[in-house]
């Protein structure tokens, strides 16, 4: 027998959190979290010991001057293609320490 009200359970997974905007926002910042290694790369991942997002500024404390001094003159385009990765505007400003 087979039911009439059957759904796939990625349009339930995808519904639920598109109706609840904390968790959808909430999951674009921890995936924007993951994508700094890919987009900057190996080098930069290496010099990086933390990386966290909080109220749209994305702190990131490195081990290297040089590679802060760098990152610094890319800001600009590090936010874009941070937000490009996610497909959101998630990440307004970068605070490099």
């Amino acid at each position: 027998m087979r039911r009439k009200n059957v759904q796939n359970i990625r349009d339930v997974i995808q519904e639920i959190i598109g109706a609840d905007t904390r968790l959808s926002s909430g999951l674009l910042e921890a995936r924007v979290v993951q994508n700094w290694a890919q987009v900057l790369g190996p080098s930069v991942a290496r010099a990086t010991r933390r990386v966290y997002l909080y109220e749209g500024k994305l702190f990131v404390e490195l081990n290297s001057s040089v590679v802060r001094n760098e990152l610094m003159m890319l800001r600009d385009r590090i936010v874009k293609s941070l937000n490009q990765s996610v497909g959101s505007d998630v990440v307004k400003e970068i605070v490099l320490r």
